[in-house]
């Protein structure tokens, strides 16, 4: 996959995408492998916003049996089954242990009756999942056992533990490139850094985009038979270029934001432990409240998420500030006291956007929006051939793309095609038995890389590691390793820019590679790849410190009050 703005033109797409979150991405593949012509274009990188803003978790819905939500968990069952077994080098089953307490609704008995309950509605979990990617029962486990696998939490009032298993991304980002890759092999274009600017309208009925190219400055138009709005937390903000005078919103904002600890935290095993938090409110009270926060092993570091917040202002001055994490980083501490967690032990954090229903009005706090919603604009506003996506999750965008693109091709009139996306594996993902998969790489050892190394191609890029290594063949410097990194080699950098659209310096830190994932990866790092990068995209100086500075930026909290 090469960045060709020039695929786009003289062509009418079925099916233009606006927006290459993990909803515009899944979308693209679930319409490109039914047999349509699509176009994916994203003003920024593929997954480069709220996609990027994980816990890296595939959640199987438990929590929703809190509410008796039953359609929900069976959902999220499936969709984690699926990722599971379409992505198996990059979601893995993941441990998860949540203290009881006393003898009401987070008690040994209370939890014991969920997980039996979850056990029975999720019995096809594994169905089909290679035996390394099963899902096994939930239990209960002694305060002792419980105090084993969480370090550092207050134990006085601990009887116990629930103990139960999800699943985890090795890296969000490569699971949504995968997808996208998986399209454009379908068939789809693909191009980031291409903003709509506007809509080609005519007769209440949309024909396309202006498309401006954030690299070029140049201008074109798109044309297309049906235009998805997947735009994320930028989807009023589209609407509004298409529907002039739209009043109604389609989605109220709220941002979330995860912290990355440059320590381990935990064993093995996440935890949700429940935390004591206030803030204050618009009217000028303080509201005091409880909560769970999910605390992940990721690699090397720790994930904790999420605080969340309403958010009223425009979605381009979305910032993190250092006083959200500084009040964040005391919550998880209180909640996790034998951490001792400190300000320099946060060397990473995302932040990004989740639709709402609105605020309690009691207590100030975010009501986030529970269910997808899909928007037809011939019948809501009018205007023939858009449609909007609202998503809630990042676990379930797959059957959120394949019920969307259901409904285009009923716009465009044509006989529905299967879909496939359920049962085929995404680029990279053709593996049987992983575990396996890895041994006999490791064993091979191409180009005499190490087993760290190994492991690491397999899992980022699956059966597609070989062509990671083409550029070995003819320059051997490429098998040495980054500066600052034991796993990723010189020649990820390079195929990354010839294969997978990298066309600035943060793509590759942040989104091609885990070099940048949870802290700043060093001024040597950042140097080397900038080198590789300006050999294959011919940058000269200036051009390679602006790439630095930007890519430096993305670690940066800003100054002041919360956004």
């Amino acid at each position: 996959m090469q960045r060709n703005t020039n695929l786009l033109k003289d062509k009418e797409f079925d099916v233009l995408i606006v927006g290459a979150g993990i909803y515009g991405a899944t979308a693209a593949w679930e319409a490109a492998s039914r047999g349509l012509s699509v176009a994916l274009l994203d003003r920024g990188d593929f997954g480069g916003f709220t996609s990027a803003n994980s816990l890296k978790t595939v959640h199987g819905g438990l929590r929703y049996l809190q509410t008796l939500d039953v359609e929900r968990v069976r959902e999220s069952v499936r969709e984690r089954r699926v990722f599971l077994k379409i992505a198996p080098h990059l979601v893995r089953p993941l441990c998860c242990v949540m203290p009881t307490y006393g003898f009401l609704m987070k008690s040994k008995w209370v939890m014991r009756i969920g997980l039996l309950v979850n056990d029975i509605f999720t019995l096809d979990r594994n169905r089909g999942l290679d035996p390394d990617r099963r899902i096994p029962s939930g239990r209960v486990i002694s305060k002792q056992d419980c105090m084993g696998m969480v370090l550092g939490i207050d134990g006085s009032r601990v009887t116990g533990a629930a103990l139960w298993s999800d699943a985890q991304m090795a890296s969000s980002e490569r699971l949504l490139l995968s997808f996208v890759l998986s399209a454009v092999q379908a068939g789809a274009t693909a191009v980031n850094y291409a903003e709509v600017t506007g809509f080609l309208l005519s007769k209440n009925r949309i024909h396309g985009v202006r498309v401006k190219d954030a690299l070029s400055g140049g201008e074109m138009e798109v044309r297309a038979k049906v235009v998805l709005n997947a735009a994320g937390g930028f989807v009023d903000k589209v609407l509004a270029k298409a529907i002039p005078g739209i009043a109604h919103k389609k989605i109220l904002l709220s941002t979330a934001m995860n912290l990355v600890l440059n320590k381990s935290l935990l064993p093995g095993c996440a935890a949700g432990v429940t935390s004591r938090f206030s803030h204050a409110r618009n009217d000028g009270r303080v509201h005091r409240g409880s909560r769970v926060l999910f605390i992940a092993p990721w690699g090397k570091f720790t994930l904790i998420g999420t605080h969340h917040r309403p958010y009223p202002g425009d979605p381009d001055g979305l910032a993190v500030t250092e006083e959200e994490i500084s009040e964040f980083l005391g919550e998880a501490a209180r909640a996790y006291p034998g951490t001792a967690l400190q300000r320099e032990d946060v060397t990473f954090f995302h932040k990004g956007f989740l639709p709402m229903d609105g605020v309690n009005p009691k207590t100030g706090e975010v009501q986030l929006t529970k269910h997808y919603r899909i928007h037809d604009h011939a019948r809501e506003n009018g205007v023939e051939g858009l449609v909007s996506v609202v998503g809630v999750k990042y676990t379930t965008a797959r059957d959120v793309a394949q019920r969307t693109v259901n409904l285009l091709f009923r716009k465009l009139k044509k006989g529905t095609q299967k879909s496939v996306s359920r049962e085929t594996p995404i680029y990279g993902g053709d593996v049987q038995r992983f575990e396996k998969f890895q041994e006999k790489v490791a064993e091979s050892a191409p180009f005499g890389l190490p087993r760290k190394i190994t492991d690491s191609l397999t899992v980022h890029y699956g059966t597609d590691y070989p062509n990671v290594l083409e550029s070995i063949e003819k320059n051997p410097e490429l098998s040495q390793t980054v500066p600052g990194s034991d796993r990723v080699i010189a020649a990820e950098i390079v195929h990354a820019v010839r294969e997978e659209a990298a066309v600035k310096l943060a793509d590759v830190i942040l989104r091609r590679t885990g070099l940048g994932a949870g802290k700043h990866p060093g001024a040597a790092c950042l140097a080397f790849c900038a080198g590789l990068m300006a050999k294959e995209l011919r940058w000269d100086k200036p051009r390679i410190g602006k790439e630095i500075r930007e890519a430096e930026s993305c670690y940066w909290p800003v100054r002041g009050k919360a956004s």
